[in-house]
């Protein structure tokens, strides 16, 4: 239970000095007010938390965004109070964050991958699209990084459980929402940049300004990927804070002057049995095996090496590490068909990361290569033709299907991906998705795979704008079972 703070306390520097009394709890929600609650009432996008006001509500105190016409007599105006939010909550619940060793991990592909590595690693918890908590208990997410006020309480009951160690992914829309403005980051990881969030930001110029807003703060440590334009961008231009010491991680043999310390991996192999490579840095090397699949895991191995070298682990302690990892939920998840082939499900739901994971599983596979993939309805157009393009060109047979159609024409999702294929009559167009999928495993023979993107973890599909029960994992284990 967080013991009651002062009123005066948690407006600090937001607002004048107000009629001070104890706050017991805070809340965004009309919904959750008690006479011990302070109601943090903020400006929307469609709404103001004012909107929802009734005079029958009996909070301890109204702290309110204006302009607002006629807010109830007593509330107090705090100018920018949305951007302001994490600060107060950080109050609120004692700056949880200074009594842990917090990643934030923030760029395109590999967030999900990575932070669950990190809390495999570190035996900590995660914050993220898979789920926020320990490993073993975690809960369901409901944003890739919550709300300011959720980020904190999820913190604070860390500390408090003694958890020493929390990695979470830091979401473009997060940083530029202000969701973790007043969250205080150990290290900070960038793992790459490619198209994604085009409905929402307005560019790509703003969506990377977005992701270098984490690198502004002063971090005590930032993992930078220089393999990746963007990444070197970063740092070229210095956009990480001059006092963060820099770690660079590259597969392709880069180097910076900006980096303090450069991890390398080198002699990559890809075996059916998984990854080998030597890491090494200017002083020192180790081998690594490790039994995930696929070349882009190579750079989450990397950035989990890196993150445990920041955190005080031993350089030679570091293959054990990396080996005792296993493979995350609907990242590049591998069930085998008993037939000596495989069905892959990942989360690819961009051009790259379906480029990434084609390319980093033709390895393991010495077979026919097919891709199951869809498009989501009601989000960036552009990228569409672009993930068709990509199946094409990574994909021995490619079947175009449906995603989260959402309150768009699935045929017109279809239509719009066709058009990036150079070869239409080379691809099959199948729904709904488990048609698409029951059409291919009966084809697979030995050393064949089919990577199934889009879903990975997720099991449910939205259609118009009703969430319904499905995963790809059980359409296979289902057909696997009635064949």
């Amino acid at each position: 239970m967080n013991p009651p703070k002062k009123l005066n306390d948690l407006l600090k520097g937001l607002t004048a000095a107000t009629a001070d009394r104890d706050i017991a709890a805070i809340a965004t929600d009309s919904r959750a007010l008690t006479p011990q609650t302070l109601w943090l009432a903020a400006r929307g996008i469609s709404h103001h938390a004012l909107d929802f006001y009734n005079p029958e509500l009996h909070p301890a105190a109204i702290a309110y965004e204006p302009p607002y016409a006629n807010p109830p007599a007593d509330a107090i105006a705090c100018e920018q109070l949305g951007a302001h939010l994490g600060e107060i909550a950080a109050r609120f619940y004692d700056h949880p964050a200074r009594a842990l060793k917090l990643i934030g991990v923030t760029g395109t592909d590999g967030k999900s991958s990575l932070v669950h590595f990190l809390a495999q690693a570190t035996g900590g918890a995660m914050l993220g699209t898979i789920g926020y908590g320990k490993l073993d208990a975690l809960e369901p997410a409901s944003h890739t990084t919550p709300d300011p006020l959720r980020v904190q309480q999820y913190l604070a009951r860390f500390r408090d459980a003694g958890i020493e160690t929390v990695a979470m992914e830091v979401s473009s829309h997060a940083l530029a929402q202000g969701r973790v403005a007043a969250v205080e980051y150990h290290i900070g990881v960038f793992t790459n940049l490619s198209r994604d969030h085009l409905d929402y930001h307005r560019d790509m110029e703003d969506y990377f300004l977005a992701k270098a807003s984490l690198f502004a703060r002063p971090l005590p440590v930032a993992v930078i990927n220089i393999d990746d334009a963007h990444g070197r961008r970063l740092l070229d231009e210095n956009r990480v804070h001059p006092k963060t010491r820099v770690i660079a991680v590259s597969s392709q043999n880069h180097a910076h002057p900006r980096a303090a310390l450069t991890l390398r991996a080198r002699d990559i192999v890809l075996s059916p049995d998984g990854i080998a490579y030597t890491l090494e840095t200017e002083a020192e090397q180790v081998a690594i095996q490790s039994g995930l699949l696929a070349r882009f895991n190579v750079d989450n191995l990397l950035n989990t090496a890196a993150c445990l070298l920041a955190l005080g682990t031993p350089f030679a302690a570091i293959p054990a590490k990396l080996a005792a990892l296993h493979g995350v939920p609907g990242r590049a998840e591998r069930i085998g068909l008993g037939n000596g082939a495989a069905a892959i499900i990942d989360y690819a739901h961009t051009p790259a990361a379906l480029a990434n994971i084609l390319q980093g599983v033709r390895a393991h596979v010495p077979g026919k290569l097919w891709c199951v993939f869809g498009c989501g309805g009601d989000r960036d157009r552009g990228k569409r033709p672009l993930m068709a393009q990509a199946a094409e060109q990574y994909a021995d047979a490619v079947v175009i299907t449906d995603d989260n159609p959402r309150t768009e024409n699935p045929a017109d999702i279809i239509a719009d991906s066709l058009r990036g294929m150079g070869h239409r009559e080379k691809a099959w167009i199948k729904r709904p998705r488990e048609e698409a999928i029951r059409f291919v495993l009966p084809q697979l023979e030995a050393g064949d795979a089919v990577v199934i993107a889009g879903k990975g973890h997720e099991d449910y599909q939205i259609l118009g704008t009703t969430k319904h029960h499905y995963s790809d994992q059980e359409t296979v284990r289902t057909w696997l079972q009635n064949r």
